[in-house]
């Protein structure tokens, strides 16, 4: 596990699944946001004071997650002072307003790939897979198949992420790129993670 000050009201925390298997907390755990995790959490601050010096007693704190491919986590811990809440109290609603227009698209290399996923999300996140029912369409180009993810909630993509990237690729999720979809594969179904078993 590294711990990395980027200035006074940031740090990067980069660890791996070694790291979560030495604290007994499983990689569908730590991103559901269980109790394990949630502890696992409070020791890596009380850590990154003690290493870097980042207190964070009276700060209200923004986390950034990303999982890479190679199976490392990066966390980008801010602190936020109450003087800057206060005074973008209202930027951050209407930011808020705006996260229904995202949109994401992933590559599974083949079916069988993205049926591990299905299954995967079906049976361990249930509660996640019925969130995005709604939301997602299949396309299938040749032999890869293409999840696009419409009016997707950007709060849920480093979770999305940490799951997908062992079965799937990101790939631009342009208006332009969407329409080269729409119009040379072929759409399979919407609502593919509870119509394809």
């Amino acid at each position: 596990m590294k711990f990395e000050k980027l200035n006074e009201n940031k740090i990067r925390i980069t660890f791996n699944h070694g790291d979560l298997q030495k604290n007994n907390v499983d990689v569908h755990s730590f991103m559901s946001n269980s109790i394990e995790s949630q502890s696992l959490f409070l020791t890596m601050l009380d850590e990154a004071e003690r290493e870097v010096g980042f207190i964070t007693d009276n700060y209200k704190l923004c986390v950034e997650a990303i999982a890479l491919s190679n199976g490392t986590f990066i966390l980008t811990v801010t602190r936020i002072e109450k003087e800057v809440l206060k005074s973008n109290r209202v930027q951050a609603r209407r930011k808020n307003l705006s996260v229904s227009s995202a949109k994401l698209i992933y590559k599974f290399s083949n079916f069988d790939d993205f049926c591990n996923f299905e299954n995967f999300v079906l049976h361990s996140l249930p509660k996640f897979a019925d969130y995005i029912s709604d939301t997602n369409s299949l396309y299938q180009y040749k032999d890869s198949f293409f999840l696009v993810l419409q009016n997707f909630n950007p709060e849920f993509a480093p979770i999305l992420s940490s799951i997908i990237s062992e079965f799937a690729v990101c790939v631009e999720a342009s208006d332009c790129t969407l329409q080269k979809i729409k119009e040379y594969a072929t759409f399979v179904t919407e609502n593919a993670l509870h119509k394809i078993h």
